[in-house]
């Protein structure tokens, strides 16, 4: 057996221990709290199952901001209250003492609170996953026409596009900023108004190599202080 499958083992011996111990103590606390026998189990079936659902929301790799805030507090939450209540239970029986009146209500309120908890979580998971195909709202498009810097080219350079109404300022774009085999698709996309995280899609890239290729081809303007008489940029040149 390799050093991971040892790993899982131990893992799996860890976790179904302490999963069986906190369902133990979290059963007899909801018995000393009212709870009836047969019924009494649920409640930390109802805790570590939340606990486990909003962990698994929290560490995946496609969730978004808001839902992987809201599970983490949850998670946390009631990772927080099964380590409480366990320390409860097991003092109260240790003693021989009744719990009281607040632990009762208290206990009372989880098994609604946590189901609210989990409804909204779903909530937001649906909506990251309906959002996923629309086009990204939070990145702006880039124009049509791409006009290389002034600053890097002669002035009858400035505004000259190709057929496809891209500068050719992008079609000789360095490396760095073009990944081989990529700069004509990454043309078209830019100049149809894609944003970062499309680029990141489309391209095979990362969103900061993405936000590097749509900073570089952003128009630069010059401010009418910088113009010189007879720029083509200023006399209507397309």
């Amino acid at each position: 057996m390799t050093g991971r499958g040892v790993l899982y083992l131990l893992l799996a011996v860890v976790a179904g221990a302490a999963a069986m111990l906190s369902f133990a103590a979290l059963r007899d606390l909801a018995e000393l709290c009212g709870f009836a026998p047969v019924l009494a189990w649920l409640l930390p079936v109802v805790v570590d199952a939340g606990a486990a659902a909003g962990s698994l929301v929290w560490l995946r790799a496609d969730t978004g901001q808001r839902a992987r805030r809201f599970a983490r507090r949850l998670a946390l939450g009631l990772l927080g209250l099964s380590v409480a209540a366990n320390a409860l239970g097991h003092g109260l029986a240790a003693y021989v003492l009744l719990p009281p009146w607040w632990v009762v209500v208290a206990l009372s309120g989880i098994a609604p609170a946590v189901l609210g908890a989990m409804v909204h979580l779903a909530v937001l998971v649906g909506q990251v996953e309906r959002d996923g195909d629309r086009p990204d709202l939070d990145d702006e498009p880039i124009p049509y026409q791409l006009v290389r810097d002034p600053d890097d080219v002669g002035a009858d350079e400035v505004g000259a596009v190709d057929g496809r109404g891209l500068s050719r300022h992008w079609a000789d774009a360095p490396p760095a900023l073009a990944p081989s085999g990529t700069s004509d698709r990454a043309a078209e996309l830019i100049a149809g108004g894609a944003g970062r995280r499309r680029l990141s899609r489309e391209l095979d890239i990362t969103e900061y190599e993405a936000r590097r290729l749509l900073e570089a081809a952003r128009p630069t303007t010059p401010s009418p202080a910088d113009a010189r008489p007879g720029d083509p940029a200023l006399n209507g040149a397309s």
